[in-house]
């Protein structure tokens, strides 16, 4: 029986791939390994720590499984970089296919990204890279959508392939965004336009933190300056679990904290 290889993490992008092996590949002729990497560049030598991220990525990967059950079904998991251990796995199960997206990042559906393009250029097997639904215009965004000040949100699970993230509020100036979680774990990620790739893909040019961790019971007040700019930054908050709803509350005040600064030093 073939093999094809699907590396997964976890976003919703990752898991079109799924759809695509579904309606192309008989569950007659191929089995199904499924891999999760957990990127980490530093060398992890504690074997608790080790096996905790391991059952971890496994868990995720039960899950992911069920919606395969016509499949034969392998679970992969690995600690390092994903191209470079995606591409030993494929050569150590005898993979005769790779399935990849181009990119699992939002708004990256015209460009390869980083761990593909290892991949494509490394891989000694076929490498399929599901393409997404075309599109004519510049694609939106397809997550929820907050324009008020103050709200509370609900997050489905990435797996349900429903909306797994929002965007909030892009507030011109310095502002603080207060962001309370009363279930889940949320990511609150502060990113800053690219003119080259049309896509808000770069770190906040200002110094401002790029990603907060946020999980059940934390309130978090995080500095932000989007800019002044036409294309001011983004504000997306994400869903950190695969199955489970995340619910958090946020409100957006202006941060006084610079002006008052200022005027102890005229």
């Amino acid at each position: 029986m073939n093999r094809i290889l699907v590396p997964i993490d976890g976003s919703p992008k990752s898991l079109i791939a799924l759809e695509h092996i579904k309606t192309t590949f008989s569950p007659k002729a191929f089995e199904i390994v499924l891999m999760m990497v957990h990127e980490n560049l530093m060398m992890i030598t504690d074997k608790e720590a080790i096996q905790q991220i391991q059952d971890e990525l496994d868990s995720q990967l039960e899950i992911i499984a069920k919606n395969l059950e016509r499949y034969s079904v392998v679970r992969k998991t690995a600690i390092g970089k994903p191209g470079q251990r995606i591409v030993e796995c494929a050569q150590e199960i005898g993979a005769s296919m790779i399935v990849i997206m181009k990119s699992t990042k939002v708004n990256h559906s015209n460009t390869i990204g980083m761990t593909a393009s290892y991949i494509i250029r490394h891989a000694g097997c076929n490498v399929l890279v599901v393409q997404e639904r075309a599109r004519n215009m510049k694609e939106e965004y397809r997550g929820m959508i907050y324009r008020n000040v103050e709200s509370t949100v609900n997050l489905r699970g990435a797996l349900s392939l429903k909306q797994s993230e929002c965007l909030l509020p892009s507030v011109e100036g310095d502002v603080i965004y207060r962001i309370h979680v009363t279930r889940g774990r949320v990511r609150f990620l502060h990113r800053s336009y690219n003119p080259e790739t049309r896509e808000w893909d770069l770190p906040p040019e200002n110094g401002d933190e790029e990603v907060t961790d946020i999980s059940t019971g934390e309130t978090m007040e995080i500095p932000v300056n989007a800019g002044k700019d036409d294309v001011i930054d983004r504000i997306r908050v994400v869903n950190r679990n695969m199955k489970s709803e995340a619910v958090f509350h946020y409100q957006i005040r202006k941060d006084d904290s610079n002006s008052a600064q200022e005027d102890l030093t005229e």
